[in-house]
């Protein structure tokens, strides 16, 4: 049986990869300050922003899920605001959340992940590639997925000689609610954006490739978006 561990599987992509995992007889651990409703799934209580949370769900992971299979770091948040409003504590919890964490969870890990043969898979953004329209008052979440990109090539490079990967997947939008919790702004056309169970199913499927063939990045978007 294979142990997934997920960032922020309480709600949207995280919570649709760890159902889509369960269902087909894998070990799920979810990682944030709710848990997840999934009755199949484990939770280890962490607030991603605090380095004492951090460091007992990494103690955790190391007595009770040491084995495990794969490491998705999904959590973030957008972090939105025009620069000249920006505060300096949420662009400091956006890096906390959505550059820090990942990284320092993963480097944390980094031993066991190599020992186990484990595959890590950060799930960034399309906003990370290059400039295009919509990227208007989301420095903070923009640069801190930047960050997280370089920080995959890095860890990419630690792991090219053992049996681990590391996959960075650009995500464009799907049907979320990281605008509305973050500044209110709810979702209207949610039929134009992508299925988190749609790619949930692509996730699953990238975690069950075998293991001498490497995705080492790959960009999921909608229809239409391209470049």
């Amino acid at each position: 049986m294979k142990t997934i561990l997920i960032t922020g599987a309480s709600d949207g992509l995280g919570k649709a990869i760890a159902k889509k995992c369960s269902e087909n007889g894998m070990r799920v651990v979810n990682i944030s300050r709710t848990n997840c409703e999934w009755g199949e799934v484990d939770n280890i209580k962490c607030d991603l922003s605090k380095k004492e949370d951090l460091e007992n769900a990494i103690s955790i992971i190391k007595e009770k899920y040491s084995d495990f299979d794969v490491l998705i770091n999904n959590a973030a948040i957008v972090g939105y605001g025009a620069l000249e409003d920006l505060e300096y504590e949420k662009f400091e919890n956006t890096w906390k959340i959505n550059t820090i964490s990942p990284l320092y969870l993963t480097a944390k890990l980094i031993g066991l992940i190599k020992a186990n043969g484990s595959d890590v898979i950060n799930i960034g953004t399309t906003h990370s590639q290059h400039a295009h329209p919509g990227l208007e008052n989301q420095l903070a979440y923009c640069a801190s997925k930047y960050g997280l990109r370089g920080g995959s090539y890095n860890i990419g490079a630690e792991l090219k000689n053992t049996r681990a990967r590391l996959v960075h997947v650009y995500m464009g939008g799907f049907q979320s609610k990281m605008h509305e919790k973050d500044y209110g702004n709810v979702m209207t056309d949610p039929e134009n954006w992508m299925k988190p169970s749609d790619l949930a199913d692509i996730i699953f499927n990238i975690i069950n490739i075998p293991k001498q063939i490497e995705i080492s990045e790959i960009t999921i978007n909608r229809k239409g978006r391209r470049g």
